[in-house]
């Protein structure tokens, strides 16, 4: 078992949208934080939390290694699915439930660890225990005046500016098709003739709500750059390889927060290098290679069988 460790900067290539739950007339707000200055003021910067990365990434590891051991669509086009409980136990990380059982049964976590190394980084509940994951996202921290003296000094860019310069605010509407001559032939004439002002022997008052409509969102703007720390504590080397693979899979479609629908969130990250710590022997860290993953791959090969049954018996 080691402690790894990695700090990198994410950029956004296209503006990012993270909303925390308050909006201001018809725009949603970025979710925002105080940070304590140097002269002691308070300052709020719209921060990504790491919550929302590592749900993401549980999401995007989850998904493929249940790909990796048969689950999904089949070949002859059936489609292997997993019981509810498992289900919401690897991608939302499971919920406490009273079972009547006197203990913890550690004996059966360790080999849900041991079969499915992502369950030992990401952690999880089941039945009436919580078993802790050993993966700590950082919380992408923009690179700018408000941050600058949080950030490790590698990292500190004296030209940065301040974080209110990156935002901006982003403007949608949704037009009423129904307007729409193209397209308004699609509608029941039935209900054409209310429309339009005419009598049918039809109740539109459940689907006539306005769908025409303007909107705002508050966005970091693309080129935005954030600091951001991962570490692993007390990993297996299987376990480093899961969460390295998970990272490769999120290059694929490398999204965060919301409306990538239609454009948003997607980012660049450059990571420096990983680190092994060792507080016993080497206080600065040493650099570690990068994996070549056959061994988690070869691991989810062997296991399937195994990994399926256990994944079945949960409930």
């Amino acid at each position: 078992m080691r402690t790894i460790s990695f700090e990198g900067v994410a950029t956004a290539i296209t503006s990012i949208i993270h909303n925390g739950g308050e909006k201001n007339g018809i725009a949603s707000m970025l979710r925002r934080e105080k940070f304590v200055q140097p002269n002691g003021k308070v300052k709020e910067v719209p921060v990504i939390s790491g919550n929302a990365i590592r749900g993401i990434l549980r999401d995007v590891g989850m998904y493929d290694m249940l790909q990796k051991v048969g689950y999904g669509v089949q070949d002859d086009g059936t489609v292997k699915g997993l019981p509810l409980s498992a289900f919401y136990f690897l991608f939302s990380g499971g919920a406490l439930s009273s079972t009547g059982e006197a203990g913890i049964n550690v004996d059966r976590f360790r080999k849900m660890k041991n079969l499915i190394p992502l369950i030992g980084l990401f952690g999880g509940a089941i039945g009436n225990a919580i078993m802790p994951g050993k993966l700590k996202i950082g919380k992408l921290m923009p690179i700018c005046k408000e941050t600058l003296h949080l950030l490790p000094e590698k990292y500190q860019n004296e030209e940065a500016e301040s974080i209110w310069d990156y935002c901006q605010t982003e403007m949608y509407t949704r037009r009423d098709d129904e307007k729409n001559d193209k397209v308004r032939g699609m509608i029941d004439e039935n209900v054409r003739a209310l429309l339009t002002g005419g009598t049918a022997k039809v109740d539109i008052t459940k689907s006539s709500t306005a769908q025409q409509m303007m909107y705002r969102n508050e966005s970091l703007a693309a080129g935005t750059q954030f600091y951001w720390k991962v570490t692993l504590e007390d990993a297996s080397d299987i376990e480093f390889e899961a969460f390295v693979n998970t990272l490769i899979v999120f290059s694929k479609a490398p999204y965060l927060g919301g409306r990538s629908a239609v454009g948003h969130g997607e980012i660049s990250i450059k990571m420096d290098k990983w680190i092994e710590i060792d507080s016993r022997s080497n206080l600065e860290g040493k650099e570690v290679g990068l994996p070549l993953l056959q061994s988690y791959f070869n691991h989810l090969e062997d296991k399937k069988q195994d990994i399926r049954a256990m994944l079945n018996a949960i409930v």
